[in-house]
């Protein structure tokens, strides 16, 4: 097998059960109607990627036929396993490696704007590299990725014992892929968009490229932030 697998994490974006940092600034319909084009925009800029196939890895267990409503069939869906984060990762990419995939990359749903090329460079990058991190400003990650060569010497440790959803989580990841001894790539930092703050930031950015004359990925997304902002959410 020749092609990268990309697992895409992704929840149902029901009221309440997504994007809850948004409450109260957002109501929680709102706040799952802007999960939910996050992830359509970003499952459809990923399905233009060569060479990869789209895993979604989703949560809750039934929420199959909604997501694949959302996104399609033509991706390959599996249950999210685990107790927490780190097993839920754990459980991914060892299911990837036993399918065979040469590379495995993980993303979430919360960086609608990420240039796609930064994916492309963390396939790249893993021709040379045991791991690849794109660090995300708020001190998570928005990417990790792996060469199935020497995936053993990684997997599970880099994921285990790992602060999640602290501003510590990159920063004990590298100190975890450092004592592996495996060689690492790093990406350019990119943002996720978790709180109200982050979201007056996304459009602001989505705003610019759209007057710089850039290529706009995340149509659903600007879509959305143009309605919420001239209702008045700030």
């Amino acid at each position: 097998m020749t092609e990268t697998c990309l697992i895409i994490f992704a929840k149902n974006p029901m009221p309440n059960q997504v994007k809850t940092r948004l409450i109260p600034q957002l109501s929680p319909e709102q706040a799952a109607r802007l999960y939910r084009a996050f992830l359509m925009d970003w499952c459809e800029t990923l399905a233009a990627l060569p060479n990869a196939t789209r895993i979604i890895a989703y949560t809750p267990p039934e929420s199959l036929s909604d997501l694949q409503a959302l996104i399609g069939k033509d991706a390959i869906y599996i249950p999210q396993v685990g107790d927490d984060l780190g097993e839920r990762l754990i459980s991914a990419t060892q299911w990837a490696a036993e399918q065979g995939y040469p590379k495995i990359l993980i993303v979430g749903s919360d960086s609608p704007t990420l240039p796609l090329s930064s994916v492309s460079q963390a396939i790249a990058t893993l021709d040379s590299r045991d791991i690849v991190l794109g660090p995300s400003v708020d001190g998570g990650y928005y990417l990790i990725g792996f060469s199935a060569e020497n995936l053993a010497s990684t997997v599970p440790f880099v994921f285990e014992e790992i602060a999640w959803s602290t501003d510590s989580v990159f920063q004990q990841t590298v100190a975890r892929a450092r004592s592996t001894g495996a060689t690492m790539g790093l990406l350019p930092p990119w943002y996720d968009v978790d709180t109200p703050a982050d979201v007056a930031f996304l459009h602001a950015h989505i705003s610019a490229m759209r007057l710089a004359g850039d290529k706009i990925q995340a149509v659903r997304t600007e879509r959305l932030l143009t309605e919420l902002f001239s209702s008045g959410v700030r």
